[in-house]
């Protein structure tokens, strides 16, 4: 319900002023209390009626998903994005279910089919659209966005983009995983003493994993390159 406003009429009649009675209160402000109670049974049912519509549209979206799914799975990256016949593709679902899961998650999908077709502008664009709860989905958007920076060789960019994305996930794996990206970009870059230090961080922070075992051996190959 929308908060009353500092000396607005409906606050005015919970604190009459000292010479009003009740009747008074009552005749004064009749108007201002029907559309009071009008406004709340308008919000109390626009409440209800939108999130029957916000049901209806999830299961709408999760259907014509599951029907572009199949040529994401073979690869047919051009027809997932457009669709085909009557199959609507990640495009529009994106774009008719934007807010609903499965719209986001279309969304999700519909960046990575743009980075496999090393369309990475485009992919670039919808990566940083992507809107979802999920913490590890969220940073999977950013990696996207990384990766897509990597496509187009702005390495700088991708190492920042991967940070976050580190940052963002829960999955101790992706941490490690995404700083390890982020190591390798500035590596390339050839600032080595950036790529170090997180290569140490991520020994240091993630010990046993893949990741760690990783920026072990990179930290081997650069130790003779460092200042």
């Amino acid at each position: 319900m929308k908060e009353i406003e500092s000396g607005s009429p409906v606050q005015q009649l919970a604190k009459p002023s000292a010479e009003d009675n009740l009747l008074y209160v009552a005749i004064k402000y009749k108007a201002v209390i029907i559309a009071a109670i009008v406004l709340l049974l308008c919000t109390g049912g626009g409440i209800f009626f939108w999130m029957q519509h916000q049901k209806t549209s999830e299961e709408e979206a999760a259907l014509q998903l599951s029907r572009v799914a199949p040529f994401l799975d073979r690869g047919e990256y051009k027809t997932a994005i457009n669709g085909a016949g009557k199959v609507p593709g990640l495009k529009k679902i994106s774009d008719d279910y934007s807010g609903t899961p499965s719209g986001n998650m279309a969304t999700l999908l519909l960046a990575n089919a743009y980075y496999s077709i090393k369309d990475f502008d485009s992919a670039l664009k919808v990566f940083k659209a992507v809107s979802i709860e999920n913490k590890d989905l969220a940073a999977a958007a950013l990696a996207g966005t990384a990766d897509s920076y990597v496509g187009k060789n702005q390495l700088g960019l991708a190492a920042e983009s991967y940070q976050e994305a580190s940052k963002k996930a829960e999955n101790t794996v992706l941490k490690a995983q995404y700083l390890d990206h982020a190591a390798d970009s500035y590596q390339a870059l050839n600032q080595l003493q950036k790529a170090s230090e997180l290569y140490t961080k991520i020994v240091a922070d993630y010990p046993g994993s893949t990741g760690a075992a990783l920026a072990q051996r990179s930290l081997w190959k650069i130790s003779g390159q460092l200042k």
